[in-house]
This record gives structure tokens, C-alpha cells and sequence, in this order.
């Protein structure tokens, strides 16, 4: 019987153990955690359900709706209300913005533009605000595109590349990414499935094994823990995040050169993002004209950012129409380093003061209301090193040629190894996974 170690049993991970288990393999998932997941990590506040990690069912891709129908996961999608704010206090929803010259009024629409640019200059890669600048953006709308890029990708935009934004933006297009959803019950539930099913089709899951070493020769893998157990194996598909590659944190005898050497070539993003619960949706309270439309919040972004270098969130949302009384709060990009220092205390108080300036109300009527603070460090846990990847300038290949087996031996996988344009997804990684697997069947 043919033999493969998974290591990290995040959903790319899950996904090719369970495909290869059932093609007759005899599979071990290594996971250093307690838990399976990876950068899945749901909570529970009571009645509440809370994301920590990975959230949304971005738009509609094929294979992770697929999957979610056959687990029986049911989802719901997010509507409702997404509403800006102004720098002076004014509170509008987004359907009510002026659409008259609405290109030079809207921030994505520079986005378009980039997209459309970059098809015309196949041979050219910019940074985003190298391009902004060749462009001569108005700086307000530059300003907004770019907060939208440094926050959505957890990118620095003066070192994101625009082919690879365009290539997302066609990726994204392709599957109405403008829509999004939960999986209720919590994102959880998708990876504890898949172990499950992996249990029914002969695999097994080994956690809180920490690996500190693959050594290889083509066609035998032996994997040391840091227990120091050894466990051996035909062939090994590696999950780790990007994060962990780039740091060395697991040592590969030979080194994989070329997939070390491309991993460094990407960038892993960084996000502060903390889930505040109240004891109600106290927002959809307040009395005011919007009092309405309130009730049924989805998003609540900025028309503008300011110039301070001080911690502030910019970027709030609920998950309505679950009428779970939460806001989770976002800064994603060069933005993030600013929480670095900050307890999850503070930062919850920061949030709530961003919050009661938007509404027009005080921070203690906030804090009043607030019942628990949820969070989690990616950048400082050891198992992950960041948030999620990004693509720098003249890295756009960089996926793709980590995606290609080593010998025929090693074969890696994970959000950071999509090839189609939807690095940091879920279903990039569930599609990594899926690919992996399936060069892993061919290889033997």
C-alpha cells in the first residue's frame, strides 16, 4: 500500500488526505495544533457564533459550495445594508451615494481600470501605488483604492502587484465574488467534518505533532517531530502556511531550493481584527434618519481615511441577517502594525471608540454595551506566522512554481499555492489540496 504524510491539517490538508485515503493510501495527518483547521478558528459567546480566522464563503466557487452540499454544512448568505461614513459624522447607505460621474466618484473604479491596464501590459508589473502614481489618481479616490487593497488583501500597496490584483479581480469576477456567506454554525465545522470523513475512509490524524524535519530522497519520506519521533512515508504533501516556510521553522534535508527560494519571493500578510459582542445590536437603536436601514447593517466603511498614524479601525461589519448582537472590527495591511503593541483590552476599547464617534454617540454608551472581546495573533502564533498571502511585484509566478512536485516526493499545497487568483481563500487552499492530491495519484 502506497504511503503519504500530510503535514498541517488545515482544509488543503483534509482535502487531499481524504482523496488520497479513499484512492486506497495509507494517510497520516501531522498537525501541530490541538485542534484541527489551521486558519479556520470559530468561537462561541453564548448564543453567538464568532470568526477568528477565516470567515466568508467568498462568492460562489464551485468545489467549496460542492463540498459544503455534500457534508450537509448548510450556508446563509450576508445581505442587508452597507453603509459609509464622512469624516464630518454623516451616516449614508451605499445605494444613496451620488451615481453621477460615478468614475470619478468611486474608488473601484480605479480598480477596473488597474485590471483593464494590466491585460493591455502583459509584460509590465507595477506596485499598486506605482501605478496610482503613472495613473495620477485624484488623491482622494487613491486613497480610498488603496485602503481598499492594503485592508482586503492585508497587503502594502507600495509593494502589491497590480498583475497579481487583476488577476484576482478576473478570478473574483468569475465567481460573483461581490457575494459572500457563512456557513452557520461556524466556518469550524467544514474542517471538522472533513476529519471525520478522513477517520471513515481508513486515514488517521496525529495532533499536537509538531514537525521539525523532512528529510527526503526520491521516493521515501521520513519526518521528524519534535518529540523526536520519526514517521516514514512514500511521499509527503506539505500544508505549512506561507509564513512558516519563509521563516524556516520547519528544517527540509536537502532543502526543496526552488520552493524555499519562491516562498520567499511572496509576502504574508497582517490583520488586527477583534470581534466585539454587546449585549444588543444596540446600533440598530439608535434614533436617527438612517434609524431604518440600521436594523439590517452589513458593512460600515469610510468615504475617507484621515492622516493620523494612531490605531484606529476603518472597517466594521456584522453578520446580518444572523441578528447575533456582534461587530467584528478590521485593519488589514501596514494599517495593522499600529495594534502591534496593544493589549486585546486596549484594542477592544480602541474599536468601541471608533464605533461611538461613527454613530455619534460616547464610548462609555459603547462600552455599556459590550459584553466580551474576541481576537487571535496570527502573526504571533507560531503555526501560521501571519494572516494570509500576498503576491509582491514580479512574484506573480511564484505560485505556480511551488505548486509543482519535487521528485515526485514532496508535493505542496495550501492558499499560498493557488494557481487560478484566489490566494488567501479557502477555497484557493481547498483547491491546492484538491491539485496536490491529484498529482500525487498521477506520480504513482
Amino acid at each position: 500500500m502506497k504511503s503519504v504524510l500530510v503535514v498541517g491539517a488545515g482544509v488543503a490538508g483534509l482535502i487531499a488526505a481524504v482523496r488520497l485515503a479513499k484512492a486506497g493510501y495509507d494517510v497520516i495527518v501531522l498537525e501541530a495544533r490541538e485542534r484541527v483547521g489551521g486558519r479556520i478558528l470559530t468561537a462561541h459567546a453564548g448564543d453567538a457564533t464568532v470568526e477568528l480566522g477565516a470567515e466568508f464563503v467568498h462568492g460562489e466557487p464551485p468545489e467549496l459550495l460542492a463540498l459544503l452540499q455534500e457534508l450537509d454544512l448548510p450556508t446563509f448568505e450576508l445581505t442587508g445594508s452597507n453603509f459609509h461614513y464622512t469624516p464630518d459624522g454623516s451616516l449614508f447607505v451605499e445605494d444613496e451615494a451620488e451615481s453621477e460621474d460615478e468614475d470619478d466618484k468611486d474608488p473601484f473604479a480605479l480598480l477596473e481600470q488597474m485590471t483593464s491596464w494590466s491585460e493591455e501590459h502583459p509584460a509590465e508589473d507595477l506596485s499598486f501605488r506605482d501605478y496610482l502614481s503613472r495613473q495620477d489618481a485624484n488623491e482622494k479616490l487613491a486613497s480610498g483604492a488603496t485602503s481598499y487593497v492594503e485592508g482586503f488583501n492585508a497587503a502594502d500597496a507600495s509593494r502589491i502587484s497590480v498583475r497579481s490584483l487583476a488577476l484576482q479581480q478576473r478570478a473574483e469576477d468569475s465567481i460573483n465574488g461581490d457575494r459572500a456567506s457563512h456557513v452557520r454554525g461556524g466556518y469550524a465545522r467544514l474542517p471538522q467534518a472533513l476529519a471525520e470523513r478522513l477517520a471513515r475512509a481508513g486515514g488517521s490524524i496525529r495532533i499536537s505533532a509538531h514537525v521539525n524535519e523532512v528529510t527526503w530522497s526520491a521516493g521515501r519520506v521520513g519526518i521528524t517531530l519534535t518529540s523526536g519521533e520519526v514517521l516514514e512515508a512514500d511521499t509527503a504533501i506539505i500544508t505549512l502556511p506561507l509564513g512558516v516556510l519563509q521563516a524556516d521553522a520547519v528544517r527540509f534535508t536537502p532543502s526543496p531550493a526552488n520552493v524555499i527560494e519562491d516562498a520567499r519571493r511572496m509576502a504574508m500578510g497582517q490583520v488586527c481584527r477583534i470581534n466585539l459582542v454587546f449585549r444588543t445590536r444596540w446600533w440598530a437603536e439608535i434614533a436617527s434618519q438612517q434609524h431604518e436601514a440600521l436594523q439590517q447593517l452589513s458593512f460600515l466603511l469610510p468615504t475617507e481615511l484621515g492622516g493620523t498614524d494612531e490605531p484606529h479601525f476603518h472597517v466594521f461589519w456584522t453578520g446580518f441577517p444572523s441578528l447575533d448582537p456582534v461587530l467584528t472590527a478590521w485593519s488589514g495591511g501596514p494599517a495593522a502594525d499600529r495594534f502591534a503593541a496593544l493589549t486585546d483590552h486596549q484594542i477592544a476599547h480602541i474599536a468601541c471608540g471608533d464605533l461611538a464617534r461613527i454613530f455619534g454617540v460616547t464610548q462609555d454608551q459603547v462600552l455599556d454595551q459590550l459584553v466580551s472581546h474576541h481576537s487571535h495573533d496570527w502573526q504571533r502564533d507560531p503555526f501560521a506566522l501571519g494572516a494570509y498571502s500576498w503576491v509582491p511585484v514580479g512574484a506573480v509566478d511564484a505560485s505556480e512554481r511551488m505548486s509543482l512536485p519535487v521528485e515526485k516526493t514532496l508535493f505542496f499545497a495550501g492558499e499560498h499555492t493557488d494557481t487560478t487568483g484566489h490566494w488567501g481563500t479557502v477555497h484557493g487552499a481547498l483547491r491546492s489540496g484538491l491539485r496536490a492530491a491529484a498529482q500525487v495519484l498521477e506520480a504513482n
